[in-house]
């Protein structure tokens, strides 16, 4: 499989997960958990009218995306370990987020403990939910070639637009837009199986989401060892 095969079909069942989580954090928690541009906007409305929205939760969000984020950079730009030990490394962790995400919606032992703490239950599910993305988003935009979006697709649309507004003078880049396309399409599909699974099931269905993260950091360790026993072959641009 090539470096653009690989990269498509990477960043295209990360999208599905983003897609999938978000749908959950909707339907359970009434907040999206990807989309920082509803966010910050409902915490600006909050501050003209106070108690319209739960700006702790809001603020949850926030800070939860930045901090999964950072994570993901400070990990990513560490130089110990081969690169696809730093992305499993990067999926693990947001698997584990997820997991404890799922927990804490259902009774469990982490929801115990949650409620004990006296802090509200939501703000502490969405924060988790959303350090899970921004560490996605984090790993997915620092592809070297093509920073990819997969948790929000404001600038995956205009550049399809661009894209298709320049296309007589420069042409179409097959690859660039089938990503594009592919993500945005993707993050459809895990939008509405996600949306179901978390009717049926509850905060569950973040299991499945996190299950894949996994499966993708082992493929990823996987990769890297055998890299390093061939350290002729060249390190490909998504894993």
């Amino acid at each position: 499989m090539s470096a653009n095969s690989r990269m498509l079909a990477y960043s295209s069942l990360l999208a599905m997960n983003a897609g999938w989580v978000n749908a959950v954090a909707i339907l359970i928690m009434a907040v999206p958990v990807g989309n920082l541009t509803g966010i910050t906007t409902q915490i600006g409305m909050d501050r003209a009218h106070p108690w319209r929205y739960e700006s702790h939760v809001l603020f949850a969000i926030l800070l939860g995306f930045l901090i999964g984020a950072a994570i993901a950079g400070a990990l990513l730009a560490s130089k110990r370990m081969p690169i696809g030990n730093r992305h499993a490394a990067v999926l693990s962790i947001q698997a584990s987020l997820l997991l404890l995400a799922a927990a804490g919606i259902e009774e469990s032992d982490v929801k115990s403990l949650i409620l004990g703490s006296g802090i509200e239950q939501t703000a502490v599910q969405a924060f988790l939910a959303a350090a899970a993305l921004g560490l996605q988003n984090g790993l997915t935009s620092s592809f070297r070639g093509m920073a990819v979006r997969t948790t929000h697709f404001t600038g995956t649309v205009t550049d399809l637009g661009l894209m298709l507004g320049r296309s007589r003078q420069e042409g179409i880049d097959k690859w660039k837009a089938a990503i594009l396309s592919a993500t945005l399409l993707l993050f459809l599909t895990g939008a509405v199986v996600g949306l179901m699974a978390g009717a049926r099931i509850g905060g569950h269905a973040l299991v499945v989401p996190a299950t894949i993260c996994l499966v993708l950091a082992a493929i990823g360790m996987v990769r890297s060892r055998r890299r390093r026993e061939q350290p002729t072959t060249a390190e490909p641009v998504s894993a």
